[in-house]
């Protein structure tokens, strides 16, 4: 009977594991925006559309970090229907074990991902309908620079998400939809609150070769790049005057004057690798760069585990307790990835 009694509850738990993770329920969203159209650099280049779109490795790794956790996922963009990868990441990330499974091919040989041909548009998602959603991810890349900041579908599914105590996220560039995020008493989501994003530096250091002539590293010089991990070996415009031109404007930038308290890691220019870094303070998550996307991904579902810990334990302040158990770190070069020590934590009422 003990045996029985032991393989019953076993698989009871089995159950209620089960069961949990099919509620944890994803929103993720990436641009609409699949080329620009350089105003400096070379003559060559000048007038010319160039790729871009979101950052494969950003959408594919945080993909997979919450399939993998059990979630449901569900892809839109701000205007719905095709939401592009930035080609020149296809290449880059080849063999990207996390991408090679969601990328296919076209007839003409070009790759595209499947998941994001047919994205869900933003404002057709009602209030009503958020409510089933438990984590919101933004991803990044260069052209949600130009179409997250001031839309106000995007605004309005960030207040909802957020004052219904579900966790918000964004990698990279994708912070950009909360840089003019308001709350139903009119202030500000990001102010005094901690957070990352791509820097100015990181702007600076690859500006010049990003959605021109390719990323730079060895063996790419049939793309047009000269062999070498400097963008001084590439030429093009030049990415923190082409924002500004353009209507839009440098993330770190626009963070810190809606008052977020920003902080980043230093890069390993020498080699060309994105340091992962992210901060997480409160239900608030954001990653530094491309190289953070499946850490910010783990980092959001952690939180969402957390938050349901705390409900199930009927903490009458759960919300706001939310906000504050746990503590932003900032990492120097040197130090390891980022991430809130947590797993474990059992919360007190």
């Amino acid at each position: 009977m003990r045996a029985i009694y032991a393989a019953l509850l076993l698989c009871s738990c089995v159950a209620l594991a089960q069961g949990a993770s099919k509620r944890c329920n994803v929103l993720s969203i990436v641009t609409n925006v699949g080329s620009w159209t350089p105003t400096t650099g070379p003559a060559k280049y000048v007038g010319v559309p160039k790729p871009t779109g979101y950052w494969l490795v950003e959408f594919t790794h945080s993909y997979t970090v919450f399939k993998n956790a059990g979630c449901s996922v569900t892809v839109a963009s701000p205007k719905g229907g095709l939401g592009p990868a930035d080609s020149q990441g296809f290449a880059f990330y080849a063999n990207d074990p996390d991408s090679k499974p969601l990328v296919a091919k076209r007839p003409d040989g070009s790759s595209y991902v499947p998941l994001t041909e047919n994205t869900t548009a933003a404002g057709s998602i009602t209030n009503a309908q958020l409510a089933n959603f438990d984590i919101l991810f933004f991803v990044g890349g260069t052209g949600s620079m130009w179409d997250f900041a001031n839309d106000a579908n995007l605004h309005r599914i960030i207040r909802v998400m957020w004052e219904s105590g579900k966790v918000v996220s964004a990698v990279c560039h994708g912070p950009m939809a909360l840089v003019h995020a308001k709350l139903s008493d009119n202030s500000s989501l990001v102010a005094g609150r901690a957070m990352t994003g791509f820097s100015n530096a990181e702007e600076e250091w690859l500006g010049s070769s990003n959605n021109v002539c390719g990323l730079c590293y060895p063996g790419n010089e049939a793309t047009g790049c000269s062999a070498g991990l400097s963008p001084a070996n590439c030429s093009g415009p030049h990415m923190p005057t082409e924002y500004a031109k353009q209507g839009s404007f440098l993330l770190e930038d626009g963070l810190k004057a809606s008052g977020a308290i920003y902080m980043s890691t230093q890069q390993d220019w020498a080699r060309f690798y994105f340091r992962p870094h992210v901060v997480r303070h409160g239900r608030l998550v954001t990653g530094q760069n491309p190289g953070a996307g499946r850490e910010t991904a783990e980092a959001a579902y952690d939180t969402h585990r957390l938050l349901r810990m705390t409900k199930k334990k009927n903490c009458p302040i759960w919300s706001q307790f939310a906000d504050t158990f746990c503590s932003p770190v900032q990492q120097t070069a040197a130090d390891p990835p980022v991430k809130c020590k947590t797993n474990g934590y059992i919360p007190k009422c």
